[in-house]
């Protein structure tokens, strides 16, 4: 009896035992997004409308559009698809979907479990060695060696990208929080505590008018959105709208702006010209059905306005009042043509709209504001420092405390943008002051999620992570999805730094998810990247070279250098991991050449880092230890602990491999100095867990074999306290092979033993449970573990001696000792006959 099994690029299906393998490992998914991607695979020779695959996969008509949509999202990821390539499940517009990627089909026989138990049993019996050693290879290779095996030091991992994207995320702050009007305080509740209503989401207006009036389509769109806004309506951020509809507009647009922000609201406007008269037209969209208001005027402005007041009478809302100092028809005309250039990143456009303001207008508030926040995304943040220093003399907190808290979060903004945390703390924590008793939720979202950025770069972990929390709370308010993301990616980073990396990379996935949905291209890139190194650090490679597959195959579209040699930096990293070493040194050359050495000196300091311990490997500690020396001068920033104390321990093992023990004991003093002086919070064991190893290596190649034996179990308590499992290896792995070069097998046996449930999967791992069952002559364990290593190695070679059978159990030191005891009153007793 057969079934089919469908092949697409390293992918294998089996419909009928419903399962989905990527390079021969399991992927687990819910029945819904099984049956969606074998139903369309099975159909792929016709696209599959969308009442059809509800009927075949729910059973029933009842399914929303949205559960639909994300159930085909996650086929589409379970297969590397995204909704922006379609290089498997493409979307039919206004029909359904339908199955792109070729496919290969097999017929597979039916096994019995039994069956397929001897086959595997015989397979594993008739594996060969691969190579036949010398007769004077040594029994195993140097610790030094062995302890670098994975190519890196894993408990120097992840750091290195918190200060690319928690500075990043800056970016996102107040620029598009624009304002014409008063909202009154609410002094008895905090954003925090109130109800969220039904979110809305204004669309692009659709513009029937000449050329000039293009600038409506999202000048009208932040207008109107922001008069909801004033009202207390929840109202989906301008540029969340924008991401979401910049490839199609109208009912495309609408679903896309539902699905991501989960926005009940959709308001589809529209504005043409009748003679001297304009009409704007909003649509409301609810679950209740459709609603329609119009306004007319001779001013775009004032019909836009009316319209979105008639628009909240609908939702049952009054409109806000204008603030005394609201902006004249004239000047909101411009400021709303401003916005609409800085929504498609026009900044010069947008400069000078403001710049060529009459006279009076140029004084207003709102406009210097504005030319403050295209300052600070052009990169001038000395000028957007001046513009800021000088509105905050003159708006008191008596007079427009909402406004001086917006201005206090772009102050804050740009001293993050100038390393200056200490300065962004006191901004941030003034906002918050400002506005945890106003309805402001976006604004204090914001500044919570500035200051958590300010805490994060100073290592003070848990107010970070504190601060993210509320941030949260308020965004989720506030109906900014893609501000949410960028906390969640903080969060993330956060995590990371704590070593608590399965929460870390559960943060990073649901952010890149956001990010993916938004086409934030910089941001989903480096959330990837931290993704990866996450699940590096908890040893699953292969997992964390298909995440970075994803960013990689994005990477040509990305225009940032900073963000690609972020990424690339983690790809070399990855690709090594994985075995593939040619990848990774061919990159790691490239990288080398690319980054200035005049330019960050924190990125040139983790390449040289990087490099350093591929040179080590190599065999080359001369070249190692001046690359790692260099890398500490380059990495002293608080955001970069782990990453130097790594480069430390590859300089004290390069220092060793030359012969110069006395200097590698100097600098491992050093590093213990160093590390002394760094307090817990601010990476909880991380630099301290290196320090220690490197000291259990110094004593252990100094032969004071006693205190080696402390060190080494005192560093292995402290990985274990961290419990990450790169961490537990990286100890386990060194001590080990120390334990069976000395003979110490049985002691050894106790201590290899704690990664044995990573062996399947990690190199490092396998190669040390090779090690032992050679070392304690176990043939069949030997034998099964070698070929578990081999599936791992990739390009990386395996030391000829492990490859040749074992002929006796290697004798433990006391067996030598009672041995030779033996053999003296054997002697003893000879000579008296």
């Amino acid at each position: 009896m057969t079934r089919p099994i469908y092949r697409f690029g390293d992918y294998r299906i089996d419909p009928s035992a419903r399962e989905l393998q990527h390079a021969g490992e399991l992927v687990v998914l819910s029945p819904k997004v099984f049956d969606s991607l074998a139903y369309l695979i099975e159909h792929r020779d016709r696209a599959v409308g969308r009442d059809e695959l509800i009927a075949a996969v729910w059973g029933k008509a009842d399914v929303s559009d949205t559960l639909l949509g994300q159930t085909v999202l996650k086929a589409r990821r379970a297969v590397g698809d995204t909704g922006n390539e379609q290089n498997a499940i493409r979307t039919v517009p206004r029909f359904g979907y339908r199955w792109v990627a070729p496919i290969q089909v097999e017929a597979a026989a039916e096994e019995t479990p039994a069956a397929t138990a001897e086959t595997e049993r015989m397979a594993a019996e008739t594996a060969a060695p691969a190579a036949t050693p010398s007769p004077s290879a040594p029994a195993v290779a140097p610790p030094v060696r062995q302890a670098g095996a994975n190519f890196r030091p894993r408990i120097a991992a992840f750091a290195a990208f918190a200060a690319a994207l928690v500075v990043l995320s800056a970016a996102g702050f107040w620029w598009h929080a624009r304002r014409d009007a008063t909202v009154p305080a609410t002094p008895a509740t905090t954003a925090q505590t109130q109800p969220t209503p039904d979110a809305a989401a204004v669309l692009p207006v659709d513009v029937d008018a000449g050329g000039e009036w293009t600038w409506l389509r999202l000048g009208l769109m932040d207008l109107v959105a922001t008069r909801l806004r004033n009202a207390g309506q929840t109202v989906v951020p301008a540029d969340n709208v924008v991401a979401l509809a910049r490839e199609n507009g109208g009912n495309g647009a609408a679903h896309r702006v539902r699905e991501a922000t989960g926005a009940r609201l959709i308001v589809l406007p529209s504005a043409s010209r009748s003679g001297s008269e304009w009409i704007v037209h909003l649509l409301l969209r609810a679950d209740g059905g459709d609603r329609e208001v119009e306004a007319r005027s001779t001013d775009v402005i004032e019909a836009g306005r009316a319209a979105a007041d008639r628009l909240l009478a609908v939702l049952g809302k009054s409109p806000a009042k204008l603030a005394p100092d609201a902006p004249d028809a004239s000047l909101a005309e411009r400021l709303s043509r401003a916005e609409a250039a800085l929504l498609t990143d026009d900044l010069d456009g947008a400069r000078r709209l403001l710049e060529t303001a009459p006279p009076g207008a140029q004084k207003a508030p709102e406009l210097r504001l504005r030319l403050a926040q295209i300052d600070f995304r052009a990169g001038q943040f000395d000028h957007a420092r001046g513009l800021l220093d000088a509105l905050l003399e003159e708006v008191s907190e008596e007079t427009d405390p909402v406004l001086r808290a917006r201005i206090l979060n772009g102050s804050g903004a740009v001293a993050v943008r100038q390393d200056k945390n200490a300065d962004a703390e006191r901004d941030f924590g003034e906002a918050i002051a400002l506005l945890e008793n106003r309805n402001q939720p976006a604004a204090l979202g914001q500044a919570y999620t500035g200051r958590g950025i300010a805490y994060a770069q100073q290592a003070r972990l848990d107010l970070a992570a504190a601060d993210f929390s509320r941030a949260r709370i308020a965004l989720e308010l506030a109906g900014d999805t893609l501000a949410l993301a960028r906390v969640e990616a903080n969060e993330g980073i956060v995590d990371g730094k704590r070593g608590r990396y399965a929460d870390a990379l559960s943060s990073h996935e649901l952010a890149a998810q956001r990010f993916e949905r938004f086409g934030a291209l910089n941001e989903l890139i480096l959330t990837l990247a931290n993704a990866a190194e996450a699940q590096l650090a908890l040893l699953r490679p292969a997992d964390a070279l298909a995440t970075s597959d994803r960013g990689w195959a994005l990477l040509g579209r990305l225009e940032n250098p900073n963000t690609r040699h972020s990424f690339q930096i983690t790809r070399v990293e990855t690709l090594a991991e994985n075995g593939r070493l040619l990848e990774a040194r061919a990159l790691l050359r490239e990288l080398l050449g690319a980054i200035p050495h005049d330019g960050d000196p924190a990125m040139l300091g983790r390449v040289q880092a990087v490099q350093a311990r591929t040179d080590l490997l190599d065999g080359q500690p001369a070249a190692a230890a001046a690359l790692a020396s260099a890398a500490l001068e380059r990495l002293s920033a608080p955001d970069y602990l782990r990453d130097r104390a790594g480069a430390w321990l590859t300089l004290v093992r390069a220092l060793r491999a030359q012969g110069r023990d006395e200097e590698a004991a100097v600098e491992v003093g050093r590093l213990a100095a160093w590390t002394a002086t760094l307090s817990r919070a601010s990476q909880p064991l991380a630099a301290a867990l290196v320090a220690a190893l490197a000291e259990a290596e110094q004593r252990w190649a100094e032969r004071r074999l006693d205190e080696a034996r402390d060190a080494y179990e005192k560093t292995l308590r402290l990985a274990e306290q961290q419990a990450v499992p790169g961490d537990i290896a990286e100890v386990v792995i060194s001590y080990g092979s120390s334990l069976i070069t000395d003979g110490e097998v049985q002691r050894a046996a106790a201590v290899v033993g704690q990664v044995a449930r990573w062996a399947d999967r990690d190199f490092g791992c396998a190669l040390l449970q090779v090690r032992l069952y050679r070392a304690l002559g176990h043939e069949d364990a030997w034998r099964a573990a070698l070929k578990q290593a081999r599936a791992l190695a990739g390009e990386r070679s395996i030391p000829a001696n492990l490859t040749a059978p074992p002929e006796h159990p290697v004798a433990t030191r006391e067996t030598r000792r009672i041995s030779q005891e033996n053999q003296v009153a054997d002697a003893a007793r000879t000579l008296r006959e």
